[in-house]
């Protein structure tokens, strides 16, 4: 669980710009036409690589998926006849807490992290909305997710880590007391009434 203390990150209102171009942890999905031998996923390492058949070791962090097309595409020229490439990248995030479906998800690049938490099932009823936490870079930026803010629609990066807090339990039980409390004055009151 995620928690602000002396030795916690930062907290932020506003989260980090998003780094362009392919990253670490990402999933880079290469579709070669007719050539099911190539066609497969690769996890970016940690040195920012992939590893392709034929063309080996290719540095990858900050390029563009563009790039990495046109790259593959120019390699595979010298072993197969007029090659057709699509590269998709993918990114791996977190979602945990007070979700429909906490769990690590591959997501595209155009997911904003109001469509991730979607993408989980949402909040569930004992969820804070007002106190999500996004663990970025480092960095732990707690903000509400309403519709409209900055953080809904930033898009995720990999590695981004969103945590739904459960409520508070005066939050989650308020209601309880606040009927009780009702129903004791009007006890009262009827029982002065009676007295009268």
């Amino acid at each position: 669980m995620l928690s602000a203390c002396s030795s916690s990150p930062p907290v932020t209102q506003n989260p980090a710009p998003a780094p362009t171009g392919i990253r670490p942890g990402d999933v880079v999905k290469v579709e070669v036409w007719r050539e099911a031998d190539y066609t497969r996923d690769y996890l970016v390492d940690t040195r920012g690589v992939i590893n392709l058949p034929q063309l080996g070791l290719l540095r990858v962090a900050g390029r563009t998926p563009e790039w990495l097309s046109d790259t593959i595409t120019a390699g595979y020229r010298k072993v197969l006849a007029n090659p057709t490439i699509t590269v998709t990248v993918t990114m791996r995030v977190t979602v945990s807490g007070e979700v429909g479906r906490p769990g690590l998800l591959t997501v595209d690049p155009t997911t904003t992290v109001g469509e991730l938490l979607a993408l989980a099932g949402g909040p569930t009823p004992l969820g804070n909305r007002n106190k999500i936490q996004l663990v970025r870079n480092g960095r732990v930026i707690v903000t509400s997710l309403d519709a409209g803010t900055v953080l809904q629609r930033s898009p995720v990066q990999s590695g981004d880590q969103l945590f739904v807090p459960r409520r508070g339990w005066m939050a989650r039980n308020g209601q309880y007391f606040i009927n009780g409390a009702i129903s004791v004055a009007s006890a009262v009151t009827v029982a002065l009434l009676v007295r009268r």
